[in-house]
């Protein structure tokens, strides 16, 4: 019988913890503890974007790891959000629609599983390896969960925008199913001249990650949407 390494299991304890995460928000936006729910999701983002890096580094990718990374992400990203944004829109006393988040969820399960077929296309591909085809289920995810951070941050009055807030969740949900292409993490390359102004930017960014939690969280959102338009095109260019 073959034994596996220690080091294997790691990249999967951090996928646990990211589910673990994504779940437990569900809970606390039941207690109506809105910031730790979204606090909870957001850490599960960042965990979600360790955990590939780790299997790779400690070279341990596995199928299973693959399967287990989209069943966590379905739950962290695919289900919480909506949740979360369907039990706060009630809390503010708007009558939101269940559908809306069955919609949520459908289309995040469908963004899921066509990421899982791609992955036994060419991986070779340059295009499949700098750009995804729609918004990744964090990155949606994060606008989901935009207008909580607003309201955190910034104590908009939401109420007053009732409409809007019951149809929003569309917006995300639409994103993931496109075949628009946005850029992938791991397929970015920065040209040498510009390193020092892109530390300079992260320094900046982590500093007021720690001062200003929710601000920091709004414009890494905001310019990654902002992006989109530049996937494009450079996708075009490819």
């Amino acid at each position: 019988m073959k034994k596996l390494p220690l080091r294997s299991l790691i990249p999967n304890l951090f996928t646990f913890i990211s589910l673990t995460f994504g779940l437990t928000a569900i809970k606390f936006a039941i207690d109506q503890k809105w910031q730790i729910a979204v606090s909870l999701i957001v850490f599960a983002s960042f965990l979600d974007n360790i955990d590939g890096k780790l299997a790779r580094l400690l070279k341990t990718n596995s199928d299973f790891g693959v399967e287990l990374d989209s069943l966590s992400d379905f739950i962290s990203f695919g289900i919480a959000p909506a949740i979360v944004v369907y039990l706060w829109s009630r809390s503010l006393f708007m009558e939101s629609s269940w559908a809306v988040v069955i919609f949520y969820a459908i289309c995040s399960s469908s963004r899921l599983a066509k990421f899982n077929l791609s992955n036994f296309e060419d991986k070779n591909d340059l295009k499949k390896i700098k750009f995804f085809s729609g918004v990744s289920t964090p990155a949606a995810a994060g606008l989901t969960l935009l207008p909580l951070m607003f309201f955190f941050r910034f104590d908009t009055p939401l109420e007053a925008n009732e409409f809007i807030m019951k149809f929003y969740l569309f917006i995300p949900a639409i994103l993931m199913i496109t075949n628009i292409p946005t850029y992938s993490l791991k397929g970015l390359r920065f040209e040498k001249r510009i390193i020092s102004l892109l530390i300079v930017l992260l320094a900046s960014f982590l500093s007021l990650l720690l001062t200003d939690f929710w601000l920091a969280m709004i414009i890494l959102i905001i310019v990654y949407f902002l992006s989109i338009p530049f996937a494009i095109i450079d996708f075009k260019k490819n």
